[in-house]
């Protein structure tokens, strides 16, 4: 599409990893048209649909039986509701998740708590915990008002679960 994109642009884009594609690329090429964000947008997503079988899930993922077993969950993302649906059916995770709130079912990305508030409401609960993968979700639990976990803690996870 006419981009040079250097190696310091994708370390901004990694760095974004947890907000909307959208913002970060607007962080990175604040210069770029909303028209040619929505191309890279289905450019991205057709090569992201087109490669599920290569994307392994972090062994947090493991959690997910005895999570879901033991209290509400929400899945929330900043990815788009198809990419969401597709992760979800090609693990069959779908039954995991009592509520699923993607990027765009809300008006702001993470870290904005609008996410986990939104999840939150749905559940029926007033205080949770987030798993996440990312600054963005250890933010976006914070401005939310509630405890983050990172997601390569899976053993801290278990030991506070059983307790």
């Amino acid at each position: 599409m006419g981009y040079n994109v250097s190696e310091e642009h994708a370390k901004a884009f990694r760095q974004g990893l947890g907000k909307r594609f959208v913002d970060i690329i607007k962080e990175i090429f604040p210069d770029t048209p909303n028209d040619e964000i929505d191309k890279l947008k289905n450019i991205r997503r057709e090569i992201v649909l087109s490669r599920v079988d290569l994307i392994k899930p972090l062994p947090s993922s493991q959690l997910l039986p005895i999570v879901s077993k033991g209290c509400p969950t929400a899945l929330i993302t900043s990815s788009n509701r198809q990419f969401v649906e597709t992760i979800l059916d090609n693990f069959k995770w779908k039954s995991y998740f009592d509520v699923v709130i993607m990027g765009d079912d809300v008006k702001h990305g993470k870290p904005n708590p609008e996410q986990v508030l939104l999840a939150l409401r749905k559940l029926g609960v007033s205080r949770g915990v987030l798993i996440g993968d990312t600054e963005y979700d250890r933010l976006c639990a914070i401005n939310a008002g509630i405890e983050f976990l990172p997601a390569d803690k899976a053993d801290d996870i278990l030991k506070i679960l059983s307790s």
